[in-house]
């Protein structure tokens, strides 16, 4: 479903779009310092080449941020590595107390028989 809302979002897009292009069809002359000035251009011209001025201005610095955090990632996973080492390098070096042989307890045979004293009473 979502990508018939995004399909309709961008035909209406579109469509506003052109029509802007449609009634914008009279050519103006843009003035610059020291009386530079353009060639006549359609005014849809120049609205479309800011919104693509800005887009590919806004994919620059985008492209910048995700370099940033590329490297910020490479740097966490290469921490997280040298913890991870250094956690299991640490392991075998703890030593576990064992328990008393009265706090362990009681083992029962393989074939599932109970040696105990209490279950031998008859």
């Amino acid at each position: 479903m979502g990508s018939y809302v995004k399909a309709i979002f961008l035909l209406i897009v579109l469509v506003g779009l052109v029509t802007f292009g449609i009634n914008n069809l009279e050519p103006i002359r843009l003035h610059y310092y020291f009386d530079l000035s353009s060639m006549p251009l359609p005014l849809y011209g120049v609205v479309y080449g800011a919104i693509i001025v800005g887009i590919f201005i806004g994919m620059l610095v985008g492209i910048n941020s995700r370099f940033g955090q590329r490297k910020k990632i490479k740097a966490l996973r290469r921490e997280n590595r040298d913890l991870q080492a250094k956690v299991g390098d640490e392991r075998p070096q703890e030593q576990i107390e064992e328990k008393p042989q009265d706090e362990q307890p009681a083992q029962t045979p393989e074939d599932g028989s109970d040696t105990s004293e209490e279950t031998q009473r008859f």
